[in-house]
């Protein structure tokens, strides 16, 4: 991958892994029922917004999957054609550098944003 594109989806990557935090958390929320303050079950009601909480979980895992197929299609096509000394037989051998790098872009917005909620928005609470 070239370093213009490498850098633009780094970029991308931790501002998705920033903001994916809060999203993760708000479709927990939704989905363990958090926000029924009157502490009794109703289907229609409730059954409905956990339903919407397991729904936008399934969203991100889609988006996820989506964007990591992005990065494979934009790095470089060509595999690894290695022979095995012991056995003398071909190992084709992926190249996953990109795809390990943004994901641990990922990793580091979502523990920016878990660092700045405990460093400065929960103290203030």
């Amino acid at each position: 991958m070239k370093w213009w594109k490498r850098s633009v989806f780094s970029a991308i990557s931790v501002i998705w892994g920033y903001c994916s935090l809060d999203y993760l958390f708000y479709a927990f929320q939704l989905l363990a029922n958090k926000r029924n303050h009157t502490r009794q079950y109703h289907p229609e009601e409730d059954g409905v917004m956990q339903l919407l909480g397991a729904g936008l979980f399934l969203l991100w895992f889609v988006v996820m999957a989506f964007y990591f197929y992005l990065i494979r299609k934009s790095s470089n096509q060509i595999d690894l054609i290695e022979a095995d000394r012991k056995t003398g037989r071909e190992k084709v051998r992926r190249k996953w550098f990109d795809t390990i790098l943004q994901a641990a872009f990922i990793l580091t917005g979502m523990l920016v944003r878990w660092c700045y909620l405990m460093l400065f928005y929960f103290p203030n609470c």
